[in-house]
């Protein structure tokens, strides 16, 4: 045995062939094709793992973009004081709080050449919308996570009481003082993008404060400053002082407050700097159900908060209001979560209600710029002055939903229309109050009513028809613009509420078509159809068969008294002014007094203060990068240098002041 092993060694080692008999090949084949056959289904057990494996990572990032574009927050409030935060003067920028149908519908391309019209684009924008399948689950989830992080906020916080008002008389003469008019708007992001919106916000405080009481012209200024007046480049209109005084705040969301230690807290610092008061407010009722977590059971003020419940707590569950069979649950908080430009976070302009420490409170977004001041709707408001005068001097609607008007007392609110946002015009189609411009006798009752109302969350779905089935089918229906007329057409007790729609033309001038276009969106009459693609059709938005009385588009700037900067698109995106139709006019005229406003501001913050105390600028570094912002090349008399190029790139920002006035 071990000879004839050593032989076979021996061969093999020598490469000498071994030659087996027949029976041994056959049985070497049989055993041959069963590993062969083994190892292909080994082979293939393989190949099926590694493509389960592919197939799970596959899965794992779709749903991690499914997780990225709901916009799921991973923000983790960071404050830099353990206790209540409070502070006094502030400002912010909501997403940018710009949020209006005509901004979602007018993403036009802003690099086309200043003096050549073209056809505009047809992306269409997004609107809010019911998520089915997995990617509801995500995005509810998200919106769970967004309550939830801002329920935790309010734990160790609460919300920041109105600074004192001052004195009603002069301490030096004893005269009496007009009242304060609280300026409010809203702040519930902070990032990149919101970084134009800044400026804006300087902007529109410095025109509220150039048209206020107490404000020098300019000319005096530098004249008393022993500086040249051929320096003084600035706006037409305005600018003269005005019969009220003036506070602004911002209303401000902690996702944004300037208690965060990170970047989302730089837009709420740099208002603050420049003059703004910061009010951090909560939701006047959580989105979802607090979901409370740990030990910690937070102070009173969140407890109260936890009490009140969620949006559709007190929903009927019979009657014309309660929910349609097959609608899901939190479609309405998703609806919500997900509307125009900030979802759920748009309802914090109702605290302008809350402001009952002034007479009087104006909602404006950051977009907004006061022309010449608001003195006379102020004093019909008020009930000043005879009620001819009133009644001759402030300029309301005359449309077919305008409610006639009680002159002979005092108004509670003041508003103006979206009918830009209108889906089928017609007589009785429903209109949203236009999200950008408010006015409003502070009343906490009316801030209590609106709390219920969105607890008891009647807004109809499937189909869309709105709140009580009345308010619906157009932009921001389920929050701000929809919850306005609910209130005051269905809730209100009758005769209780005095409001008036203002001309849309003289307040919160958007330039718009009162006309529906061929375009898919509202747009600008075109001068030549052909040219840019769309034209006018004979459907009034308002559902009357004439409507030039209401045409915007071709009124003069000085006849307006506030705008609103949508159709014409924004002063920080270096705008061209619709070029191509008949608002071009309008709208560059409106945007050079921005510029001019603008300008005005850094002349004003290179002044020093009536203390003689430094002014804004006085860092050497600050006024150079302040001239060299002025340098741009694009046509200055219409951007005054702060442009180079149509577009958001083109545009030159505010150089932040050194240190606040």
């Amino acid at each position: 045995m071990q000879r004839r092993r050593g032989n076979q060694g021996l061969e093999a080692d020598h490469g000498i062939d071994h030659l087996p008999s027949p029976s041994t090949r056959r049985r070497r084949r049989h055993h041959s094709s069963a590993n062969d056959s083994l190892g292909k289904q080994s082979g293939y057990s393989r190949c099926f793992i590694c493509l389960l494996f592919v197939l799970f990572f596959v899965v794992l990032i779709l749903e991690f973009q499914v997780y990225l574009m709901i916009g799921v927050s991973n923000f983790t409030y960071t404050d830099s004081t353990a206790s209540t935060a409070t502070n006094n003067g502030d400002g912010a920028v909501t997403q940018i709080n710009t949020g209006n149908a005509d901004d979602a519908n007018n993403k036009s391309d802003l690099k086309q050449k200043t003096q050549t019209p073209t056809k505009l684009p047809t992306k269409v924008a997004h609107h809010s919308f019911q998520p089915t399948g997995k990617q509801q689950r995500w995005r509810v989830k998200a919106a769970r996570r967004d309550s939830d992080a801002n329920s935790k906020y309010w734990k160790t916080h609460t919300p920041d009481p109105v600074p004192p008002l001052p004195p009603n008389t002069d301490p030096e003469t004893g005269a009496q003082l007009p009242p304060v008019i609280a300026y409010v708007t809203t702040l519930t992001k902070c990032g990149p993008k919101h970084r134009g919106g800044l400026d804006g916000a300087a902007v529109l405080l410095h025109s509220i404060r150039r048209n206020s009481h107490g404000w020098v012209p300019m000319q005096e200024q530098f004249d008393k400053a022993k500086l040249p007046t051929d320096k003084i480049k600035g706006p037409q209109y305005g600018g003269h002082g005005g019969r009220y005084r003036h506070r602004a705040y911002v209303i401000v969301d902690p996702m944004a407050s300037p208690n965060n230690l990170d970047r989302s807290g730089e837009c709420a610092r740099f208002l603050q700097k420049i003059g703004y008061t910061i009010l951090h407010r909560p939701p006047l009722v959580p989105l979802f159900e607090v979901n409370d977590q740990g030990t910690d059971i937070g102070n009173q003020f969140y407890k109260e908060l936890k009490n009140q419940g969620y949006v559709g707590i007190q929903r009927p569950n019979d009657g014309p209001t309660a929910p349609r069979p097959g609608v899901n649950p939190t479609r309405l908080q998703m609806y919500m979560h997900n509307d125009g430009c900030c979802g759920y976070t748009e309802l914090l302009k109702l605290h302008v209600y809350g402001m009952v420490e002034h007479e009087l409170a104006v909602h404006l977004d950051f977009d907004s710029l006061l022309l010449r001041p608001m003195d006379d709707l102020f004093d019909a408001m008020l009930g000043k002055g005879d009620e001819a005068t009133r009644r001759s001097t402030l300029s309301l609607a005359k449309l077919p939903r305008t409610k006639k008007v009680d002159f002979s007392k005092p108004i509670d609110a003041a508003f103006t229309r979206d009918y830009n946002s209108v889906g089928a015009p017609s007589l009785d189609a429903p209109v949203g109050y236009q999200g950008g411009f408010l006015v409003v006798r502070p009343s906490l009752e009316v801030l209590e009513r609106y709390r219920t109302i969105l607890k008891r969350g009647e807004f109809l779905l499937g189909p869309r028809d709105g709140w009580a089935g009345k308010h619906g089918g157009f932009y921001g229906d389920v929050t701000f613009q929809g919850i306005l007329p609910y209130y005051y057409e269905d809730v209100a007790p009758d005769g209780e509420h005095n409001e008036v729609e203002l001309d849309r033309c003289i307040y919160n001038q958007m330039a718009d078509n009162p006309r529906k276009s061929s375009y898919k969106f509202p747009r600008a009459t075109p001068l030549d159809p052909k040219e840019m693609g769309f034209r006018d059709m004979n459907i009034c938005r308002d559902g009357r068969k004439d409507c030039s009385d209401t045409d915007c588009q071709r009124i003069h700037p000085k006849d307006s008294i506030t705008t609103h900067f949508t159709f014409c698109k924004k002063p920080w995106d270096c705008s061209e002014g619709l070029p191509g139709t008949v608002a071009s006019g309008t709208c560059l005229g409106l945007l050079k007094e921005w510029y001019g406003i603008r300008r005005e501001l850094e002349d004003w913050w290179l002044l020093p203060s009536s203390d003689n105390s430094r002014s804004f600028y006085w860092n050497y570094k600050t006024i150079s990068e302040m001239q060299i912002s002025r340098a741009g090349t694009l046509n200055s008399t219409q951007y005054f240098g702060y442009c180079h190029g149509i577009g958001p790139e083109g545009y030159h920002r505010l150089v932040e002041p050194d240190i606040p006035r």
